[in-house]
């Protein structure tokens, strides 16, 4: 074997032990959709890099996994409109009839808007939520005050009584929620809903439930299982 070709089998195996990779070879996912990432507020669409990375060492397109952008701070019902026509562009350009959405903190609530006030529920087959406060949180506690996003993802506002009106968890689609008792940002309790599954994913802090091993084993068994 010539140096060259060691050196580059070399890297190949230490970015694959540090991602936690599984052989390229992976079987394709049975039931897959693609999949749309919802940052959190302050986020972006790169917070979901790496998982988006181990999604395709587990068998999907590039194509396939698309991150979404939005004014993080701004209204959250706007956001939902926007993420409307991202769902649609998706769906058209890979031809799939539904979609798997997966949401860091704040953006499991323009996502969960879609679902159940714009009508997406028939559009969507897994949607998950990171770290999410779908209870809403305690006033005072988002870290951007006087925001126009804040002021709906509080406690008690018309956008969350309403999302958590009736049936918080339309449709036929699943819900999942994830928490972290090691959460500084999200209270455990802000995180549940009535009819989703939850998962306790141990000590991860808010801001590496993106990134974390576990947690991406967890969210694929989520949305191929």
């Amino acid at each position: 074997m010539s140096a060259r070709k060691a050196a580059v089998l070399g890297a190949l195996a230490m970015a694959g032990a540090l991602l936690g990779a599984v052989p390229a070879t992976a079987a394709e996912p049975a039931g897959r959709e693609p999949i749309l990432f919802v940052h959190g507020l302050f986020g972006a669409p790169n917070n979901f890099d790496t998982m988006s990375l181990r999604f395709r060492l587990n068998g999907y397109a590039k194509s396939e996994l698309v991150s979404f952008g939005y004014d993080s701070t701004g209204s959250l019902t706007a956001a939902a409109s926007q993420f409307a026509a991202k769902v649609q562009e998706v769906r058209a350009a890979t031809g799939a009839a539904k979609v798997d959405v997966v949401t860091h903190s704040l953006g499991g609530l323009p996502s969960r808007w879609f679902v159940k006030v714009l009508d997406g529920a028939a559009s969507v087959d897994d949607w998950i939520s990171l770290g999410g406060p779908n209870q809403g949180g305690d006033p005072g506690t988002c870290p951007a005050p006087g925001s126009t996003a804040c002021e709906q993802a509080t406690k008690g506002s018309a956008f969350i009584t309403q999302l958590n009106s009736g049936d918080p968890t339309p449709g036929s689609l699943s819900y999942t929620t994830f928490s972290s008792p090691c959460d500084t940002v999200v209270e455990n309790e802000w995180t549940t809903l009535d009819g989703a599954d939850h998962v306790d994913v141990g000590c991860v802090s808010h801001f590496n439930l993106v990134s974390d091993r576990d947690v991406f084993d967890e969210v694929l068994a989520a949305t191929t299982g």
